[in-house]
């Protein structure tokens, strides 16, 4: 049987604008986080960073590079959810040592981590490398199916996917909470970067404005495009 509670925090989530001044527990947030964390992601490397920007003087830098944006400026919480895509080394090591941890490896796991992973996410100096390893993937497809081994560009999009699947979880775990959340793809990337002091390799995917609803919070009722425009068979 269907769990009605999902179905009524996907039917309820809306996209909202205003917000009420109250503050968001820190239980629900480390809970709506958790839930995130469970997303599914590209070879499980979770290249994904939640930043909470709580420091005043940060929130006025931040609601201005969200153009001053009313969630931005009205949500109580704002997070800037940040894309990694160099931190694959690091996560891919970690998922090893857990592994690991739970007994010796299985050959398939060795192998995948240690030769795919790098095989695909390394793409030389200046990403010299990526090209070449796409163009010969691309041939290979030619004959048989074969995995595209990735240009710098793909992996930024693959680590972006990644990061939008933690965002939704993470935006029906609030609504399960009672709390509501604005994502906004508007916003000034060069100022965010700076602000967040973010290394080579990540970006911020979005911001996140967090809190429950206001009376004028949703602007409009929802509009979903038809069925069997989203919908196709083979």
């Amino acid at each position: 049987m269907p769990d009605p509670a999902f179905y009524e925090a996907v039917e309820t989530r809306r996209t909202v604008r205003d917000f009420l001044p109250d503050t968001v527990p820190q239980e629900v947030l480390d809970r709506a986080v958790d839930a995130a964390r469970l997303a599914p992601s590209s070879s499980n490397l979770q290249p994904w960073e939640f930043v909470v920007i709580r420091d005043p003087g940060a929130r006025r830098a931040a609601n201005a590079a969200c153009l001053d944006q009313l969630p931005a400026k009205s949500a109580p919480v704002l997070i800037a959810l940040v894309t990694h895509r160099g931190t694959w080394r690091r996560n891919r090591d970690e998922i090893l040592r857990i592994f690991e941890g739970r007994g010796p490896l299985r050959p398939s796991q060795s192998a995948y981590y240690r030769k795919i992973i790098p095989l695909v996410y390394t793409t030389g100096p200046f990403g010299l490398l990526g090209p070449l390893k796409r163009a010969l993937s691309r041939v290979a497809s030619l004959f048989r199916p074969t995995p595209n081994l990735m240009s710098r560009a793909d992996i930024r999009v693959m680590a972006h996917k990644s990061t939008a699947l933690a965002a939704a979880t993470f935006m029906l775990a609030l609504r399960a909470e009672g709390y509501d959340s604005c994502p906004m793809e508007g916003f000034d990337p060069w100022r965010a970067k700076a602000l967040l002091d973010l290394p080579r390799g990540a970006e911020v995917s979005m911001f996140l404005a967090v809190g429950k609803r206001s009376e004028k919070g949703v602007w409009w009722d929802r509009v979903l495009m038809p069925r069997d425009w989203v919908v196709r068979e083979l």
